[in-house]
């Protein structure tokens, strides 16, 4: 491919310096929040659906893969490069129109999902999905991994809430979902919610809002066992309430976190709890959680209804990721999930791997509906350490199927799992899969070899 090639293209776009070929100081975009790491050929930050969908046929025309990108933020390899690909930054795409009397937000996929968070709460509104980069991670992003969130339990994940999807398709053609195309026809935008970038370009979104819901009670309880923390996650589901929030830290996690800013209670856990309850419920759902973290054992508990003071003890959660890249020379996460049932399960395992191996493995997640992440962690970065986290997550994923569960639970399969996809699906299920790929992509340009394992 020739730099005359690009300038063709950079003649069409709306702002021609937004096609860039010399790299230096855009290495970010080599890579996502994983380890894999590729040189595009070039990158491109769209202004405009008109950009789009002149890249799209520039790539189509000159047979050239195109990758498109949000953040950054993915821990699957979703957005990395592949050899001769372009990279399509959506992050300028930024629209944000709020219609208070109909509760729909219309977005474009490079807005942080904590701008319309916080843009929504002054109309008394919300959209509920906050996965823990939200200070960070794009809408956009949200819709190809199928983000979940802190508040997942309660209110669901980001497919709760797109109402409709505006995407342009390798031939540059424009397709409306939902209700930019009067909901009528098949229901696409289902397709492509969760498709992670292989078969259409979104450029804009249209999310519902809910009434912002009133403050419940944070509650925080440490346990001296991970064992019983997690039988304590599964016993809270049990009892038929539906916090806002249940977020799990084993010992190490919290460790990290209280080691990056000091929280009180946090020395020498072997697990936290990390709770908001709904707000309609809140002393109810308190008596009920505090009876089953005592049955369960538990060594410390602190309750917040001030708002403030409430936002500090979620900070534990927040900045974990920020706390393990901090001391991680080298970190791998990965999330799966399984039945609540089966959740203390998961934890055992993942504390046994740990204790028998050279590496740091902690985990954490979205306890309330059975999402586990897990840090792979080397300290001192050495070589040897990349094929024992391989290992140990092999052991991992097979784990959580074994046990009923799905590979991920909202960090997308991209380049890191799409090895082990025959693990929870079979043959058939997978080749239509393809199909729907082909259909959309027929020269399976469209952020290629991501998800479907090499042949």
């Amino acid at each position: 491919m020739t730099t005359n090639n690009f300038d063709q293209l950079a003649q069409k776009l709306t702002k021609p310096d937004n096609l860039i070929t010399n790299f230096k100081g855009y290495e970010n975009y080599f890579h996502d929040a994983t380890t894999y790491e590729k040189q595009p050929s070039a990158l491109v930050f769209a202004e405009n659906e008109t950009d789009i969908i002149n890249v799209v046929n520039y790539c189509s025309k000159n047979n050239l893969p195109l990758i498109p990108r949000g953040a950054g933020t993915g821990l699957s390899g979703g957005c990395v490069p592949v050899d001769n690909g372009l990279v399509l930054s959506l992050e300028r795409l930024r629209k944000l129109d709020i219609d208070t009397k109909q509760k729909i937000a219309y977005v474009g996929p490079g807005l942080i999902t904590k701008e319309l968070v916080d843009a929504t709460a002054e109309f008394g509104l919300t959209y509920p999905p906050d996965p823990a980069s939200f200070e960070e991670s794009t809408i956009g992003g949200n819709v190809a991994e199928n983000a979940g969130g802190l508040r997942c339990k309660r209110f669901g994940v980001t497919k709760d809430y797109i109402l409709g999807l505006k995407a342009v398709t390798i031939k540059g053609e424009i397709i409306n979902t939902g209700i930019y195309n009067d909901n009528e026809g098949f229901a696409w935008g289902d397709i492509f919610i969760g498709s992670e970038g292989t078969l259409v370009i979104i450029f804009e979104i249209a999310v519902r809002l809910i009434p912002l819901p009133s403050l419940g009670n944070t509650i925080l309880v440490a346990f001296d066992s991970s064992k019983n923390a997690a039988q304590a996650v599964s016993d809270i589901n049990n009892s038929g309430i539906i916090l806002t929030i249940m977020e799990f830290l084993d010992g190490d996690a919290a460790a990290c976190s209280n080691q990056y800013e000091k929280n009180e209670g946090l020395d020498n856990v072997a697990a936290i709890l990390l709770m908001e309850t709904s707000d309609r419920e809140k002393e109810s759902q308190t008596s009920i959680i505090k009876k089953v973290c005592e049955h369960n054992l538990y060594s410390y508990m602190r309750t917040e209804n001030n708002p403030q003071k409430a936002q500090n003890l979620w900070k534990i959660r927040r900045n974990l990721s920020k706390a393990v890249t901090e001391i991680a020379a080298i970190r791998i996460s990965e999330d799966v999930a399984v039945p609540n049932s089966k959740f203390p399960l998961l934890v055992e395992f993942v504390e046994n791997m740990n204790r028998a191996s050279s590496l740091k493995i902690n985990s954490f997640g979205h306890a309330g509906d059975g999402n586990l992440h897990v840090n792979f962690i080397s300290i001192n970065g050495d070589e040897k350490d990349y094929k024992s986290i391989e290992k140990n997550i092999e052991k991992l994923l097979k784990k959580a199927i074994e046990l009923g569960g799905t590979l991920t639970g909202e960090h997308g399969i991209g380049l890191a799992k799409r090895e082990f996809l025959p693990l929870e699906f079979d043959s058939t299920t997978i080749s239509y899969m393809k199909k729907i790929k082909e259909i959309f992509d027929p020269l399976n340009l469209m952020n290629p070899d991501k998800i479907f394992p090499k042949n």
